[in-house]
């Protein structure tokens, strides 16, 4: 982990990209082996695309 950030490989495809330190376990180190699972927030996904759909239309009446 350097400056803040730390650098994953994602074997299978060869692939390196960085995250946050802070998202990574706690005591995790290099060489370590993780698993992380990514998902997509339904409810406020809505929420947010309500929310700026009607800043937009706000915006667009002026």
């Amino acid at each position: 982990m350097e400056n803040g950030w730390a650098v994953l490989e994602y074997a299978q495809e060869g692939i390196t990209f960085s995250i946050p330190s802070v998202l990574m376990p706690e005591g995790a180190g290099e060489g370590d082996v993780i698993d992380f699972y990514v998902s997509v927030k339904d409810g406020e996904t809505h929420s947010r695309r309500a929310r700026l759909k009607k800043l937009l239309e706000d915006n667009m009446d002026d």
